[in-house]
């Protein structure tokens, strides 16, 4: 058995960790500087601004040509493209996500865009702040605890976060659906949780993959709970935008996405094979729009389906009978390896990698860890801000460079199964002395403890439970 490394050791790991993530979080905002330009919201405030028209049927105008719409400005004469230069907006790519995120950005519209874009970005900031309160909740049983300073500064420090800031990207909202989600989950809410992973699944599809570990936890409430909600919303945004605009993003704007999109900045399993196919080609794997063979599109996609497979199976193994700070844990490898199964996840989508850290951290500093777990996890943290990236984009070329995007995945991916595979063992003698010496230590006994203490408790917390 390999043997567990000390505290002292962990804790030193963790610090040089902590202060490189800084010290990559800080270099992008010295680059960031002024105003940042938010092209991505501009995105959204545009097709928000199309459905306080009562045109929301229009919004996928241009995106729904049969072509892959990544990557590409709306068509100069078409409606999308007319309103955002009526907004003031130059400049506009085409609108990718569901029906969703329009509507709930119509607020927005009546604010000018420059008080748009800050508000905006006020929002995300808020929502950082919001998920680190969240896990202070569930560990301190309150929300309001200095330690929210501390989580706020973890999440902070991940560039995916201030990625997302620029670009105005809808990350932060998505993080703090999945720590509510899992959160309400660990704290007795699992209709509050169903009702929060259904409204991350509107509004980007693939937080869809949560309901499997449900479906093996054979947690059949709130696997009706969270159909229900999502059949709900379905059935809003048909009144709000009309059938036309689910038929059209289903049928004819995600078949081409699916192909994914060849980009460095596109972190992903698809893309990364993709990708390195292009460098071993000698072809350009720097340009978009280089073609790849129908092949290598559909053997790229098998490979990450292998991997989900693989996965779900070290899920499955574990069992029904889980603790629900083991099954918090899981739900943050899966919010994990959504991103890498993902045909299209660009690095500023991997601010939720901060759900994952915060769990497999938690566990090194409570139970131990091998030297070779540790550094394993020292890697895997770096690299979730891209740390080992950088070294690839600036000192290498060629098949190398080409490789960049692979980089995360697969250090990622040994992370989640060796996790997985860990928690399918015994726990050790000494650990297991130590929880019976102190019962309250284990995960399934604290989660017993706490409860919703929070002052908005009157809502009346059994309606959501």
């Amino acid at each position: 058995m390999l043997r567990a490394a000390p505290t002292r050791r962990v804790r030193i790991a963790a610090a040089i960790t902590l202060l490189l993530l800084l010290l990559l979080a800080g270099s992008e905002l010295y680059k960031w500087g002024g105003t940042p330009d938010q092209t991505d919201f501009k995105v959204y405030l545009t097709a928000a601004q199309l459905v306080r028209e009562h045109k929301g049927a229009e919004i996928y105008n241009g995106a729904d040509t049969g072509r892959n719409p990544q990557m590409q400005p709306a068509p100069s004469g078409g409606i999308f493209q007319r309103t955002a230069a009526a907004m003031g907006i130059p400049r506009v790519d085409l609108y990718l996500y569901p029906p969703t995120l329009a509507d709930m950005l119509v607020p927005l519209t009546l604010l000018s865009v420059r008080h748009a874009c800050d508000a905006w970005l006020a929002l995300n900031i808020l929502a950082l702040f919001l998920a680190a309160m969240l896990v202070t909740w569930m560990l301190y049983d309150t929300a309001f605890h200095w330690a929210s300073i501390a989580f706020f500064v973890g999440i902070f420090c991940f560039r995916a976060n201030v990625w997302g800031f620029g670009w105005g990207q809808i990350a932060s909202v998505l993080l703090l659906l999945w720590t509510a989600g899992i959160v309400c989950y660990v704290q007795g809410l699992r209709r509050a949780s169903a009702a929060i992973f259904a409204l991350a699944t509107a509004i980007k599809l693939t937080p869809l993959l949560v309901l499997l570990p449900f479906l093996f936890w054979r947690e059949w409430r709130w696997v009706r709970w969270f159909s229900l909600f999502l059949a709900s919303i379905a059935l809003v945004l048909c009144l709000v935008n009309g059938p036309a605009a689910l038929m059209d993003y289903f049928f004819h704007v995600m078949p081409p996405m699916s192909g994914g999109c060849v980009a460095i900045t596109n972190i992903s399993i698809p893309s990364g094979l993709q990708q390195l196919y292009l460098g071993l080609a000698g072809r350009d794997f720097l340009d978009p729009s280089t073609p790849v063979p129908h092949a290598v599109l559909v053997g790229s996609k098998m490979i990450a389906s292998a991997v989900l497979l693989a996965v779900l199976f070290c899920i499955h193994r574990l069992g029904a009978n889980l603790p629900l700070m083991e099954r918090a844990k899981v739900l943050s490898l899966v919010a994990l390896l959504s991103l890498y199964c993902s045909p299209v996840a660009w690095r500023s989508a991997y601010g939720i990698v901060f759900l994952a850290a915060f769990f497999l951290w938690k566990d090194a500093f409570e139970r131990g860890a091998s030297s070779l777990e540790l550094l394993l996890l020292v890697v895997c943290t770096l690299e979730f801000s891209f740390f080992f990236d950088t070294f690839f984009l600036r000192f290498t070329h060629g098949v190398l460079l080409s490789a960049t995007a692979l980089v995360a995945p697969a250090t990622g991916c040994v992370l989640i199964v060796s996790t997985l595979l860990k928690m399918g063992t015994p726990v050790p003698p000494q650990r297991a002395k130590a929880l019976v010496e102190d019962p309250g230590s284990t995960p399934a006994s604290k989660s017993a403890r706490w409860g919703p203490r929070l002052p908005w408790a009157f809502i009346g917390p059994r309606l959501w439970r």
